[in-house]
Parts: C-alpha cells; sequence; structure tokens
C-alpha cells in the first residue's frame, strides 16, 4: 500500500492483504512434515502484516503465533521490512523468540532526508537510524541487512 515514486509493486500487485494465522502455520506445519527446517515469511512490507484484518494483527504476533506452534527445529526468518513501520514489538519478538533467527531486514533507500522525501519513503535519516540503535541495543550481535 505504499507509493514511493519509483515503486511499481503497487501498481502490479494490488492492495496488501494478510493470511490468517492460521493459515500460514499451517502451510509451515506441511513444510516441517515434509522435513524443511527453516521457513522465510515473505512480504512486501511484512511489518504491516494484520493491519487489514479485523481484529487488527501485527507482525510481531504472527512471528508469538509461529514460534509457540511450530515443532522445536524450525527456524523462521522473514524478508522485506519497511522502516516506516518497524516497531519495537517486532524487534523484541525477533530478538527473544527463539525459533526467530536474529537476522534484521531493514531496507534503506538513501541516507539524505530530502532524497527520501522526494522518494516518498516515510522515514528519515535519524529515523531509521533509531531502528539501528534500537535493535543494536536489544540484540548486540544479530545480523542486520538490506
Amino acid at each position: 500500500n505504499e507509493h514511493c515514486t519509483y515503486c511499481v509493486v503497487p501498481a502490479t500487485r494490488g492492495m496488501e492483504q494478510s493470511r490468517p494465522m492460521e493459515s500460514i502455520l499451517q502451510e509451515c506445519l506441511d513444510m516441517a512434515e515434509k522435513g524443511y527446517r527453516e521457513v522465510t515469511l515473505l512480504g512486501q512490507n511484512i511489518d504491516a502484516y494484520g493491519r487489514d484484518m479485523s481484529p487488527r494483527r501485527s507482525f510481531s504476533q504472527l512471528l508469538e503465533y509461529l514460534n509457540s506452534n511450530l515443532p522445536t527445529k524450525m527456524r523462521i526468518r522473514y524478508t522485506t521490512s519497511h522502516p516506516r513501520y518497524m516497531s519495537n514489538k517486532a524487534i523484541d519478538a525477533i530478538a527473544d523468540l527463539d525459533k526467530v533467527c536474529e537476522c534484521f531486514h531493514v531496507p534503506f533507500q538513501a541516507g539524505d532526508n530530502e532524497v527520501l522525501k522526494r522518494m516518498r519513503r516515510g522515514y528519515t535519516f535519524e529515523s531509521y537510524m533509531k531502528i539501528i540503535d534500537r535493535i543494536k541495543a536489544k540484540s548486540p550481535d544479530s545480523g542486520i541487512f538490506a
């Protein structure tokens, strides 16, 4: 649902649609039964997960739900975050949940506020760096990639 100046995704994909947590869990369980040990949750803007649902859900709630219901040996990864929506709750879940890999995907497009504004990214260099600082404080040994 983002409309950055350079992105064609909203025009080609349509509006964001969150899948029910139960459906995602079932797909993960099916993969586990087939011997898979890792799942990657994929979303163009995964931090917006659940904001289109009633009742509203959050990405951190999805991670907690999967972490509680997947077999012990399953690992959870995710991609793609949007700095505008990365919450402290998501950072805490990624850092604290035992099945979620401590890898933070926090893409950036520019380090200049004027460029970010013209790109309609919805965040500033300073707000991005606050996210990075929070991750480093909460989970200093985690990987951060863009």
